[in-house]
């Protein structure tokens, strides 16, 4: 019998749900609306297709370790260095880079729960303690009880921003000095895999913060609005010698060449990223209408899904959906996710939800 550690035969796997083509092989003509991953419902943009394909006979040979040109035009976009720029396999893979170089025996990590669910499984991946704080009343991240659970031998702190799966938010200012709080040898490590969705403040990014301190950096995805989730591309931002022994713990050539040409060339269309965000936002009103008038209670969301409360019994609720062909995220016994989608698939869950919950009370 292979010797596995025991952390890692126990540890329940991250679970992604089934995927688009085999979902929609099962329900055929009716259609399905997907709404659980959290992608953008939308393909890429065509030029970026375009890119993709142009590059698809280079596959042969290994991509640039370097990931130079994204590095250079994030840097440009951002206004920052690209020595000040790391990417990785999507920003689940940054995290797990940044918690192998963080943990080992007698460490500890602090992260708000609920949140992103490959946070414990990274501690476990890094043999370090994991060290869950509830979200406050509101299901907000609670700083202040976040601060209180360091440890001296917590080497990571995460923040989720906008959290997942709640979608609620803390502001810059408020992230801001919860890090003038932590100690200087505790990396804080803001997650905005979601900061593109935003309406909040303008400005709400903690990346201008981290490019000045040496123990915060921010982690940010192409698998959201830029719609490339199928690629895995992501990329994290602080300052170059946080950065270079962070990379230290990191796998050669996670980023492919085809994930390279479509991020780059994504970052061209910022007025459309812009179309995106408000599309979702018209997506999210019209989500956040329909449980109000319903009277299920939901977090007012700043990302891209919404967490609502279905009651005891909502695990049945998600399979009887799920068996309709309309797909959202499990949860708790009482509380669900669900994504932001096309505009007839947000009314394809309203209506399913609507079946469901009549056939319920009946």
């Amino acid at each position: 019998m292979v010797r596995i550690r025991a952390a890692i035969d126990h540890l329940v796997p991250y679970d992604g749900g089934p995927g688009f083509e085999e979902f929609s092989r099962r329900f055929g003509a009716r259609g399905i609306a997907m709404l659980a991953g959290n992608e953008y419902p939308t393909p890429p943009f065509p030029e970026v297709v375009d890119a993709i394909a142009s590059a698809a006979g280079g596959i042969n040979r290994y991509p640039d370790a370097g990931t130079v040109r994204l590095r250079e035009a994030l840097a440009g976009m951002l206004g920052t260095t690209p020595d000040c720029v790391w990417t990785g396999a999507g920003s689940s893979e940054n995290l797990t880079t940044a918690a192998r170089a963080l943990g080992g025996p007698g460490t500890s990590f602090v992260y708000p729960w609920p949140s992103f669910a490959m946070y414990p499984i990274n501690a476990v991946y890094a043999d370090a303690e994991s060290i869950r704080v509830p979200l406050d009343e509101a299901l907000r991240v609670d700083l202040e009880a976040l601060a209180g659970a360091i440890r001296d031998d917590t080497t990571l702190v995460i923040i989720c921003n906008p959290n997942n799966p709640t979608g609620s938010y803390l502001s810059r200012a408020e992230i801001h000095e919860f890090a003038d709080r932590v100690p200087e040898s505790t990396l804080v490590l803001v997650d905005e895999a979601y900061g593109e969705f935003v309406a909040a403040e303008e400005h709400s990014s903690l990346i201008p913060l981290a490019v000045e301190r040496p123990n915060l950096v921010v982690a940010r995805t192409f698998s959201k609005i830029y719609g490339l989730a199928g690629l895995r591309v992501g990329y994290m931002v602080g300052q170059a010698p946080t950065l270079r022994s962070l990379r230290k713990a990191q796998s050669p050539f996670v980023v492919g060449s085809l994930a390279e040409v479509a991020a780059t060339t994504s970052l061209r269309f910022p007025e459309r990223v812009r179309e995106r965000f408000e599309l979702n936002r018209r997506g999210v009103d019209y989500l956040e209408g329909a449980l109000a008038d319903r009277g299920v209670r939901y977090v007012p969301t700043q990302a891209n899904f919404i967490w609502l409360r279905l009651g005891p019994g909502t695990p049945g609720i998600v399979q009887e959906l799920l068996e309709m062909g309309t797909l959202i995220r499990k949860g708790t016994e009482e509380w669900t996710r669900v994504s932001i989608g096309t505009d007839s698939e947000n009314r394809r869950f309203i209506e399913d939800l609507d079946l469901v919950l009549r056939r319920r009370r009946s």
